[in-house]
């Protein structure tokens, strides 16, 4: 089933990421990184990509140098920063956001001189801190980053006691506002109301 974790904090960027870095960054972030042959393409459209004819196998493993199928981080609309998508159960936060600077980001990026990346500046530096709280036994630790470098600390260590105990009033509201966001989108659209026959009064 695995474990969620809740984050708050964001990476600053700087200089702010253009549109070209901005617009595939925000691909990235959504597309499920399956073993395609090439670790940077994404598909045309990642939220309606289904992995219809591709090997389950291929479907289930991600690119070599890539940590999982999902990158959590995902950048501002302003280009000006990096933070958690809030998406549940990310892992690998620290793994993929060194993936991230070293490949698109920084200065001598990885892929620095691919064609494909001809707009990219690769002249960004990235500092902050976000904090993260395991939902399973409360750890708390900060992602660091300096000067491109990321870094873990440990502020508060696990405790397997917490398995067994009920959610925290904020997990408990969070979840909430996810189920409600769910419930909103799943509302038919006025079209499809307009075709639904009411009761007769009793």
């Amino acid at each position: 089933m695995g474990s969620s974790t809740d984050f708050v904090g964001h990476i600053e960027i700087d200089p702010p990421l253009n549109d070209a870095e901005m617009y595939y960054l925000l691909a990235f972030a959504g597309s499920r990184h399956y073993d395609r042959g090439d670790p940077y393409t994404l598909p045309g459209n990642p939220t309606a990509e289904s992995g219809e004819g591709v090997a389950t196998d291929r479907y289930n493993r991600p690119p070599h140098g890539q940590p999982n199928l999902w990158c959590d981080w995902q950048v501002c609309w302003h280009g000006c920063c990096i933070t958690w998508s809030g998406k549940e159960k990310s892992y690998s936060m620290e793994p993929w956001l060194r993936y991230v600077i070293d490949h698109f980001l920084r200065e001598g990026a990885r892929a620095s001189g691919d064609p494909r990346f001809d707009e990219f500046t690769f002249d960004h530096v990235l500092y902050g801190t976000l904090v993260g709280c395991r939902r399973d036994n409360k750890e708390l630790f900060a992602i660091k980053v300096e000067d491109n470098v990321v870094t873990r600390a440990v502020i508060t260590p696990a405790d397997p006691r917490y398995r067994d105990y009920p959610p925290l009033p904020y997990e408990s509201e969070i979840d909430r506002q996810d189920a409600d966001r769910i419930r909103r989108r799943r509302r038919p659209l006025p079209e499809e109301s307009a075709k639904v026959v009411p009761l007769a009064p009793r």
